[in-house]
């Protein structure tokens, strides 16, 4: 079932707050601060040009594609055009998926690291982080922007009011393939808001619009 459309954001509108922008040469130990605190950053330039015209040659003939086969899912609305398994249809975008900062953020927010007790000895473990999706958003005109949510909504994830960066499910990267604006669909974030419990509801004066990102940002 589709979720209803809702309203546009007022264009009077101004955020109190915005997101922190860090360097490309941003060690994983200034990101993952920022991220304990805010919950996101913008790391410009993490990607250079000609990766960027890489990138969206490989996705450009799946857009199309997917465009004559309404691939939104119930969140995004039909304007907006999903290309899942990126990976899969980009090397470059793979490529980045191994980069040491990416690779960094991941062992550090994911990795599960544990003590099985055995007779004796104990059994040192660790879980790694799986890749669960991998797709290009490609949002259209007049398209609509998004409800609020939470994206870890998608593992029925429940939220305590004591928040550890170690215990989240998810770490998501975004790279922005053009200039995004409010307008074009920037996304919106809450910075704080990854700190809530499941009784906090957001408010639309409490947004900020990520960037507004420089295409090779993320």
């Amino acid at each position: 079932m589709a979720a209803p459309i809702p309203s546009p954001i007022d264009s009077s509108y101004v955020p109190k707050v915005s997101l922190t922008h860090l360097s490309a040469d941003a060690s994983v130990e200034d990101i993952i601060a920022v991220l304990d605190r805010d919950g996101g950053v913008i790391v410009d330039e993490f990607v250079n040009p000609a990766q960027l015209d890489r990138i969206r040659r490989d996705v450009a003939h799946y857009h199309e594609a997917d465009a004559l086969n309404n691939s939104a899912i119930n969140i995004c609305p039909p304007e907006t055009i999903l290309t899942p398994g990126l990976v899969g249809k980009s090397d470059t975008v793979a490529a980045l998926c191994e980069s040491s900062q990416l690779s960094g953020l991941r062992k550090k927010i994911l990795t599960d690291e544990f003590v099985v007790l055995r007779e004796g000895y104990n059994d040192e473990r660790s879980i790694d982080p799986l890749l669960s999706i991998s797709l290009a958003f490609n949002v259209g005109p007049n398209a609509p922007r998004q409800r609020l949510h939470r994206d870890d909504n998608i593992h029925d994830t429940k939220h305590e009011k004591s928040f550890k960066l170690s215990k989240v499910s998810q770490f998501a990267c975004l790279i922005a393939g053009c200039e995004t604006t409010r307008k074009n669909g920037a996304t919106m974030v809450i910075p704080g808001s990854h700190k809530w419990d499941d009784e906090r509801q957001p408010q639309i004066d409490e947004i900020t619009f990520a960037g507004e990102q420089n295409p090779v940002s993320f």
